[in-house]
């Protein structure tokens, strides 16, 4: 039977087990017996790289947490306030086997002790996470934010502009836990609008640490909006009196290099995009954007560099280039087509550097799939494209992240129901990504990662 039958079959038969008229699995006299077990594919600590597999007397869906050293979900607290984790992992049993594989990336966060079986709500199992795979970082150095697709004015499904209730509720989550700042990826507007931007100053002005940016597609929308831009954003960097750790301003008046105090002596490169237009020949980036970009990718080679730019690179060796970092193809085909097109001029150059540059982690938007999307595409939030790339980090949308279903034709914006993004907490020897549902206030341990210096 094809998997397309087979999914109608299932969809029809849970309709009538949902009617009474065919019976549910009826649980195990003694209960729900379950074990879960990780073979970890490194020896790295922090690292949860690795499948996990459950079997069971019953079949179903398993989600794996991690806890404490007393078998509690594991939380952290910031101030006065507690975020739980979600699930890192969820295994479907079927005949009373199954397993899943866990991201390459995945860290097991600070904190976890142990892994926890549940099934639903009920707690089926607790394992201790091996001495040697304990997270072990060292002393955190700080923390930082991303962000990206606020998009001013363009969605209103509540009473209200979302991105005027999303945005500063995502910032007040990042400032609970003490971020120095954040970076986003670009459109912060339906089409390059003056009043977006002053929205969006009214909102970062408010907060006691800088919030950077970088022009997205919608953003270059209008021509003549640079004299709002640079009025509007990235405060103290377009001033005659730069702010402290400005290091270059580019030539056209907007991309920028910061190492404030901040950013504890990380590199920080924001480039936006000059061009609105996705297709064949059609640019994003001038030359000299990208000369200015590769002089000072090479003067901070022996650095850590964080690049925020706002399309994402198609996979150029997959089988399904799509299906890349920043994308996804359900089964019904359906992908964002507005990509950073393979062989374009300006984009062989940029995939030239984030390739030859290895110590940048490259954050981009644009797609706005949400996070849970991964289940179509392992490597939707974090890629390095098989090691030949720098480490490219999805950032999904503050006001809008998308969803859609296995044979969807259309996908969901979700905007003022869900917001998405990223905290950092940075390491002298690497850096753990952590992604914050901003709605529930919870961090999604599905995709945290590590990602080594």
């Amino acid at each position: 039977m094809s998997s397309f039958f087979a999914k109608i079959l299932a969809f029809f038969m849970s309709i009538l087990v949902w009617m009474g008229i065919i019976p549910a699995d009826k649980l195990p006299d003694d209960g729900i017996k379950a074990d879960a077990t990780i073979v970890y594919t490194n020896d790295e600590a922090g690292s949860a790289a690795g499948t996990v597999s459950v079997t069971a007397n019953y079949d179903g869906d398993y989600e794996l947490y991690w806890g404490t050293a007393s078998g509690d979900k594991l939380t952290v607290t910031a101030e006065d306030y507690t975020a739980s984790y979600s699930e890192f992992a969820t295994v479907s049993v079927k005949e009373g086997k199954g397993s899943a594989q866990l991201n390459r990336f995945l860290a097991i966060p600070d904190g976890a002790k142990t892994v926890l079986l549940y099934k639903d709500d009920e707690l089926l199992e607790t394992e201790s996470v091996p001495e040697n795979k304990v997270a072990d970082n060292g002393e955190e150095t700080y923390k930082f934010g991303a962000l990206s697709d606020v998009h001013f004015n363009r969605y209103d499904d509540s009473s209200d502009d979302d991105a005027s209730l999303a945005f500063p509720k995502a910032l007040d989550f990042l400032d609970k836990f003490g971020v120095t700042m954040v970076g986003m990826s670009g459109d912060l507007s339906k089409g390059g609008e003056d009043s977006a931007y002053e929205k969006f100053n009214s909102i970062t002005s408010k907060y006691d640490f800088p919030v950077f940016t970088v022009k997205g597609n919608h953003d270059c929308m209008a021509a003549d909006n640079f004299a709002s831009w640079t009025a509007n954003i990235n405060p103290g960097v377009y001033s005659e009196t730069k702010r402290a750790g400005v290091l270059s301003l580019a030539e056209n008046g907007i991309d920028f290099t910061f190492s404030g105090p901040e950013a504890n002596g990380d590199i920080f490169i924001f480039l936006s995009q000059s061009g609105c237009v996705y297709g064949p020949d059609a640019r994003l980036l001038t030359d000299k954007q990208l000369d200015w970009l590769a002089g000072q990718l090479e003067e901070h080679k022996n650095e850590r560099v964080y690049l925020f730019f706002h399309t994402f690179l198609t996979d150029e060796d997959a089988e399904e280039p799509f299906l890349s970092e920043g994308n996804i193809i359900n089964k019904a085909g359906i992908f964002y087509p507005l990509v950073f097109l393979h062989n374009n001029p300006d984009e062989v150059r940029f995939r030239s550097l984030i390739k030859q540059y290895k110590n940048v982690i490259f954050f981009n938007g644009h797609s706005h799939w949400a996070y849970s999307m991964q289940k179509f595409n392992p490597q939707l939030n974090i890629s390095d494209y098989r090691g030949t790339h720098a480490t490219m980090v999805h950032v999904s949308s503050v006001t809008a992240p998308r969803t859609i279903g296995d044979y969807d034709p259309m996908y969901k914006s979700n905007a003022g129901t869900m917001s998405e993004g990223l905290l950092m907490t940075v390491y002298p020897e690497r850096t753990v990504i952590t992604a914050c549902d901003f709605v529930s206030g919870e961090f999604l341990a599905y995709a945290t990662y590590t990602v080594a210096k």
